[in-house]
């Protein structure tokens, strides 16, 4: 399990209880360790010992990570993120006179400390409605959560939070040209990051735009490239499209995996490599995912998720969001709390690391000099990959996003009205004066409702009523 315990003193001093799968960078007094995939930038002042760490680290270094500095001489700690979250979930509680900061509900063990759930009706609803919850409350009594956009200190051991100033628009004026160039230069980077730690390039590959763009880049350099897929059962499946657009380029194999019923009874894990942090429906189709890539020994992977959020005016207001949130309205929560999020919390569970060049700090620059060409659906983005797309994997790319759809974890429609009469009959949080949201459409809605509550139980079950310190790590 990469992350890691840290335990800070009533003078600001700190010390790892537990470290796992850090990169440590010396930078005399201070060390930073970083978890997750970083490297250094060439922008202005990048590497040098002399700035602040605290929030310049961000344009030091690229890639998704969670960072700890730690100046021991000085008793100095600071925990940040890369600019969309990071690759952990990072908690907080305080203890007496300490303070820890740990990423994974586990480590709660090492401080003899259990979970209770947080029974708040209006906590839970809101986590059942948008599948997160905005604030930096848990689903867990006591341990709250750094939120996308901040970094934590302790001078003098006290706690503080630091909020990094959000991207605002810029509007420029900026050629297809130039964006391809900018989109190629950043992709490289990321590119070089996955070369450097396996023989072979991986990209996850859908039938949409992100990911083949990111495979675009990938070929006609010599590089073996293994693409993977998934698709459901029943319902929307775009593992054919992929399938024809890797077979249209020369020296790209692709592996095929599927969202069935063996994805549902596998909630335990699912519910274990997410922690309660994010339920969406397309958590099963990344449980598919990650469990494909494991079984084809993967372990660093390019992805092309955030491109809907980052090429989405409304990712650069900075207001806060309302009650319900949604994917066209506010790209900017749904990015990093959900869509990043699910992603990096389920390959990290299965050891494998994701690289995700649409979070880059540099794409986020040109996210925010085009907004008003993009409007909310990308539209000078996908203008520019239909520039310079082969005219065949244009002609195949589907316009419009999705995920794999929730009946394919059933069986037929009989398997699926069982299913959710079972949850009626059991669940705790089953409430039959809730009003589900049909964000999805009638019988998806409905099925994407029960799941969540199924999530929730799971979730209650295996943190706050199996003993602790049990087993909880992802099960083989």
């Amino acid at each position: 399990m990469t992350g890691f315990m840290l335990e800070v003193g009533p003078s600001g001093s700190a010390r790892f209880l537990f470290s796992q799968g850090e990169r440590v960078i010396d930078r005399g007094d201070e060390k930073v360790f970083f978890f997750g995939a970083a490297r250094e930038t060439e922008r202005p002042g990048s590497g040098r010992a002399d700035l602040p760490l605290i929030p310049a680290l961000r344009d030091a270094y690229r890639g998704t990570y969670t960072a700890v500095t730690v100046n021991a001489s000085a008793s100095r700690c600071a925990v940040t993120q890369s600019p969309m979250g990071g690759n952990l979930p990072v908690y907080y509680l305080s203890s007496g006179d300490r303070y820890y900061v740990f990423t994974s509900l586990t480590l709660l063990s090492i401080i003899g400390r259990g979970c209770r759930f947080h029974n708040d009706s209006e906590l839970i609803a809101e986590f059942i409605y948008n599948g997160f919850i905005r604030t930096r409350d848990t689903l867990i009594e006591g341990v709250y959560k750094l939120l996308p956009d901040e970094y934590l200190e302790f001078p003098g051991g006290k706690l503080r939070l630091g909020k990094f100033e959000r991207k605002k628009a810029i509007p420029a004026a900026v050629s297809l040209e130039e964006m391809y160039r900018r989109e190629e230069s950043i992709i490289d980077a990321y590119l070089e990051m996955a070369a450097e730690d396996d023989e072979n390039i991986n990209i996850a590959v859908s039938g949409g735009y992100d990911s083949n763009l990111i495979l675009h880049f990938l070929t006609g350099r010599g590089l073996n490239v293994r693409a993977f897929t998934v698709g459901g059962r029943r319902g929307q499946d775009e593992t054919g499209t992929a399938e024809k657009i890797c077979a249209h380029y020369t020296g790209v194999s692709l592996e095929k995996g599927t969202v069935d019923g063996g994805v549902l009874r596998c909630m335990g894990e699912i519910v274990k490599a997410l922690e309660g942090n994010v339920y969406e429906r397309g958590v099963f189709l990344q449980y598919a995912l990650a469990d494909l890539l494991r079984r084809n020994g993967v372990r660093y992977i390019l992805l092309g998720e955030c491109s809907d959020q980052v090429f989405n005016r409304n990712f650069y207001r900075v207001e806060e969001p309302g009650y319900l949130t949604n994917y066209t309205d506010h790209p900017y929560e749904l990015g990093t709390m959900v869509v990043l999020k699910k992603s990096v919390l389920m390959l990290n569970a299965f050891g494998i690391t994701g690289l995700y060049p649409f979070t880059d700090e540099a794409m986020l620059d040109l996210g925010a000099e085009i907004t008003e060409e993009n409007q909310t659906a990308k539209i000078r983005q996908k203008e520019m990959c239909g520039a310079f797309f082969d005219p065949f994997v244009q002609g195949l790319i589907q316009k419009k996003p999705g995920s794999t759809s929730l009946c394919a974890l059933f069986r037929d429609e009989a398997e699926e009205a069982e299913f959710i009469a079972n949850v009626q009959r059991t669940n705790e949080f089953y409430d039959p004066s809730f009003r589900i949201s049909y964000k999805y459409g009638p019988g998806e809605s409905e099925l994407d409702y029960y799941l969540c509550l199924e999530y929730l139980r799971v979730f209650k079950q295996i943190y706050c009523e199996e003993p602790h310190g049990s087993d909880l790590s992802v099960t083989r």
